[in-house]
């Protein structure tokens, strides 16, 4: 059978799997199986069968890389576009304190770490490998995020945090890159590099998202857009606004969520039933990037890769390397410790992580750069979490409702009643179609 017909076959089969999933997915959101989780084990038995598409042939495929890079710009200008800072008043200190005290103190405790556990790597690759693994994906942890015996307050900290943390992130990993790579790259300059990235990624984002946000308001009340049409504007706006950084040497990603920001703002918020709709694209490209994390990632890194240092370092990523830094950051919010628990076990890593992986792997091989155990780390740290944070979240989000009933009525987990913003994306489609949104009760 040759290649084409086997990779023809591979994406038939993997599509009747994808539509049987469609038909159990609120059976199996009801026993904690994540459709990440689903999507994963459907990758790995259809690579370890055999199933066409097979392991080797799909990195020679770059369509799959660009995909999972749109799929992250597409998340990252969605979530920055939904946040309202005007909103955020009663949570914008312990968001804040997470963002500018939590993150930066996680990225230095994993680059240590890597160099402790790693000894014969580059400041410049544990600097990037405590980077990508930094940023949360509140996508893997929705049954916390939609289950209303957690108090509202928690689900918005960590659905804010999660929505800007890798947006936050990305600057770094650029950074992280151009280090890792100095020394093997003659006569360049990585580091200034990489700062000219991200400002020619603010500029181009910033402009993208304020002409566009600006021209959606205008052309809807003056009646020359339609609702469909307006869909169709914010996509391409996400899309355009990667690819031209992109195309100016600029960081695709930053742009991206810097674009968000500049299309919100100047929206005024009012568009939200447009951006649900660059949600729910992102929902499809991220069930093709998990479908991919199990055909390939799996077999090269995790049954190949069981190092025991790899599997201790995602172990303590997904434990002290997220939680100490927490319990820091909201040192001063007067939250109870196990509020404080709560918020640093759910740091779920998804989508991010493997995308940034994924970006930092191609360069460092263009480069003639070793990136082991880039790789593998971030493998069993997305794995694990997958896991973990999945099959954790129902019973972990009912015990935590259960004792915060018991909190006073005056504690700083209960200050305000509005309900965090749920995305029509994602993994709503446990519940409902992926272009509506998430259940705000997981027991409906």
């Amino acid at each position: 059978m040759s290649l084409d017909v086997e990779l023809e076959l591979g994406v038939g089969i993997l599509a009747l799997v994808v539509a049987a999933y469609g038909l159990t997915a609120k059976a199996l959101s009801r026993r904690s199986v994540s459709a990440a989780f689903s999507f994963m084990v459907i990758g790995a038995l259809l690579g370890g069968a055999g199933v066409a598409m097979m392991a080797e042939s799909l990195p020679s495929l770059p369509v799959l890389s660009v995909v999972a890079e749109v799929t992250l710009a597409l998340v990252l200008f969605s979530a920055a576009s939904t946040i309202d800072v005007r909103n955020l008043e009663q949570d914008s200190g312990p968001v804040l304190r997470l963002l500018a005290i939590g993150l930066p103190l996680t990225i230095v405790a994993g680059a240590l770490l890597a160099l402790g556990l790693f000894p014969a790597i580059s400041f410049g690759l544990a600097l990037l490998i405590g980077t990508v693994l930094a940023p949360t994906d509140a996508d893997l942890g929705q049954q916390v995020i939609t289950d209303r015996s957690v108090p509202a307050r928690i689900r918005r900290i960590l659905s804010v945090e999660s929505g800007l943390n890798d947006g936050i992130a990305a600057p770094v990993v650029t950074v992280a890159i151009a280090l890792a790579t100095i020394g093997s790259l003659q006569g360049s300059e990585p580091v200034l590099d990489a700062v000219k990235e991200l400002a020619m990624a603010v500029l181009v984002g910033i402009a993208i998202g304020v002409a566009g946000g600006w021209l959606l308001i205008r052309s809807r009340s003056s009646g020359i857009s339609s609702g469909g049409s307006r869909k169709l504007t914010v996509l391409t706006l996400a899309i355009g606004a990667y690819f031209i950084a992109t195309a100016v040497e600029g960081s695709g990603f930053i742009a991206a969520f810097f674009a968000g920001l500049g299309f919100g703002a100047a929206s005024k918020h009012s568009a939200e039933e447009s951006i649900a709709f660059t949600e729910a694209q992102s929902v499809l490209l991220s069930i093709v990037v998990w479908l991919v994390f199990g055909l390939v990632v799996m077999g090269d890194y995790v049954v190949e890769g069981t190092d025991p240092v790899v599997i201790l370092y995602a172990l303590l990523s997904l434990t002290v390397l997220r939680m100490i830094p927490v319990a820091i950051a909201l040192l001063g919010e007067h939250f109870d410790r196990v509020s404080v628990a709560f918020i640093g076990w759910f740091g779920p890593r998804g989508l991010a992580s493997i995308v940034f992986t994924i970006l930092a792997l191609e360069t460092l091989e263009a480069a003639g750069v070793e990136s082991y155990p880039l790789g593998p780390v971030v493998a069993w740290t997305v794995l694990l979490s997958v896991i973990l944070h999945g099959f954790s979240a129902r019973p972990l989000a009912r015990r935590y409702g259960r004792i915060a009933e018991s909190l006073p009525d005056d504690s700083p987990e209960s200050m305000g009643d509005h309900e965090p913003r749920k995305k029509g994306a994602m993994w709503a489609i446990h519940d409902h179609g992926v272009s509506h949104s998430v259940s705000a009760d997981p027991r409906e």
